[in-house]
This record gives C-alpha cells, sequence and structure tokens, in this order.
C-alpha cells in the first residue's frame, strides 16, 4: 500500500436538518473525496476520528484502508439555511483530534494528499508530515470557531490562519471564506488557490499570475441539478487533484471539476457522484 493512490484526512461527519435532529447522514470532505476516487477507479484511504458507530463502509469498501481514532463522538454539524439561501452550521458533537503519531509510516508518502479540516482537527502545519506527489486542501475546518458547551453556531474567518503550510499544489476555498484584503495572503500559500462561487462557477488564481481565470459553472446545464449542493465543493476538490494528478494542467482539471461538482448535486448525498462520460464531459464543456 506504499505509496497510497490518495490519501485523505478530516474527520468524518453526522449531518443533520433542522427539520429532522434523530436522522443522520454520513457526510464531511473525506466522505465526498473518497467516493470521488473510487468513482474515479482510485482507491483511497482515509484517516478520521469518530465514534465507532460510523457506517465506514458507506464511504470506503475496505476497512484496512479506514483507519478511525476513537472518539466518543462522531462530529455533528445542522445545516440551517436562511431566506437568502445563505447557510448556518450548528456544531452539536466534534471528535477528538488527529495527530501525527495517527498516521502510519507506510502511509508518509501518498501520491496524492487531501486535507480537510472541519473542526481543527488537524494541526496548520500538518502538510510538513508527509511527502505526497501532489496535495489539496480544503481549509474550512481551520476558519471555525464555535463556543461552548455543544451545540453551538459556527462562526467562519475570511483570513488565513497564522501559521497554515505553505506549498500546498491546490487549495480550495468559497467566496463567503475570502475578502479582497486576505486574498493575497491565501494566495501565498498554494501554487493554485481556487475560489469557489457556487453556481457561477468559480476563480482560479495561479501562483504566477495576477489575473484569475474563469472556471465555468454546469449547474444549469446538469438535468436535475441543485437538488443538495452539500459536498459539492468537496467533490471539486478531489476532482480537480485527480485531474490535475493526470494531466499536470490546472485550468483544465479545474472546468473538469466544476463539471463533477454540478453532477454531484443531482440527488442528495453522494449518490450522484461519478466520473463523467466522455459524451457528458464534451456536451457540458464543449
Amino acid at each position: 500500500m506504499n505509496p497510497l493512490q490518495l490519501l485523505a484526512i478530516g474527520h468524518v461527519t453526522f449531518d443533520i436538518s433542522p427539520d429532522d435532529l434523530e436522522t443522520r447522514h454520513p457526510g464531511g470532505a473525506v466522505s465526498f473525496a473518497s467516493i470521488t476516487a473510487s468513482r474515479h477507479g482510485i482507491q483511497p484511504a482515509i484517516i478520521t476520528s469518530c465514534a465507532d458507530d460510523y457506517p465506514s463502509r458507506r464511504v470506503i469498501d475496505s476497512p484496512n484502508r479506514f483507519i478511525r481514532v476513537p472518539s466518543h463522538q462522531t462530529s455533528t454539524f445542522e445545516n440551517r439555511y436562511n431566506q437568502c439561501g445563505d447557510r448556518v452550521q450548528v456544531l452539536h458533537h466534534r471528535a477528538d483530534d488527529i495527530t501525527r503519531d495517527h498516521i502510519p509510516k507506510a502511509w508518509l508518502n501518498p501520491d496524492m494528499l487531501f486535507i480537510g479540516p472541519l473542526t481543527q482537527e488537524l494541526p496548520l502545519d500538518c502538510l510538513d508530515w508527509f511527502n505526497p506527489r501532489l496535495s489539496c486542501v480544503i481549509p474550512q475546518g481551520w476558519l471555525r470557531s464555535w463556543s461552548q458547551p455543544l451545540p453551538s453556531i459556527v462562526e467562519v474567518s475570511k483570513s488565513p490562519p497564522v501559521g497554515m503550510s505553505a506549498g500546498w499544489d491546490i487549495c480550495v476555498i468559497s467566496e463567503s471564506e475570502v475578502e479582497p484584503a486576505t486574498l493575497a495572503t491565501w494566495r501565498e500559500s498554494t501554487t493554485n488557490l481556487v475560489v469557489t462561487k457556487g453556481s457561477k462557477g468559480a476563480d482560479l488564481y495561479f501562483s504566477d499570475a495576477d489575473d484569475p481565470v474563469e472556471v465555468p459553472s454546469f449547474a444549469h446545464r446538469v438535468d436535475g441539478a441543485g437538488a443538495d449542493t452539500t459536498g459539492a465543493g468537496d467533490v471539486f476538490a478531489a476532482a480537480m487533484l485527480i485531474r490535475y494528478a493526470a494531466t499536470g494542467d490546472a485550468k483544465s482539471a479545474a472546468t473538469y471539476a466544476s463539471a463533477c461538482a454540478a453532477l454531484s448535486t443531482r440527488t442528495p448525498s453522494w449518490s450522484a457522484v461519478k466520473e463523467p462520460k466522455p459524451e457528458m464531459l464534451e456536451r457540458l464543456m464543449g
């Protein structure tokens, strides 16, 4: 198993709705990344922290590639949406941290490394633990804060956290996590910064260019799109990492990822996550 094809690290989650606090849906950035990799014929591995009742087989097919740091709780988010469609998250439970000691030595050199913290469960310099060929981070969990005791509304910062590793190949953030004053600092952390804008596509910033490249959105061109946008950004990041690893072309990889993200919104959860067929890509991207 060395090197791994794709290693995803971060909390898996249970997602709940304010209309039904008892029904728990498995989620989390690393879960969506794992599903995306599997649908592309890539074997993922996951290191996470969660309770022992988490349905890991719904996320990854091999228990040998799922390392669970024992925890009494699984990180659980309630997703509320206001009248403008903006999401407000409530953190109900938080799993334990993930440390360097939890990483097997045989897993330190993955081909692709996907880091998706959700509740500050990983240190900001965790990239330094590894020697991947390519790396991707969705730093949303390093921007979140909350109050004790739980449950608590989650606040989101727009400033890159001080001490975050530089040298990422890809960093994906949403437009709600950045502002003009912090954009330059975000760009210093990565070779390719992607700012996703929902149905408006995304902006791709290269480290050696001033102006962004516009990445189109395909949501309006996908039948049934818009059913559930949960995890779309995670699918985007994982698909871009996979495509970039195969082609070395960040622009085409971002465009491909945008198509994958659009497809993932067709149905709830990750049932619509898939590798687009060539004819579908030609229709979407042509």
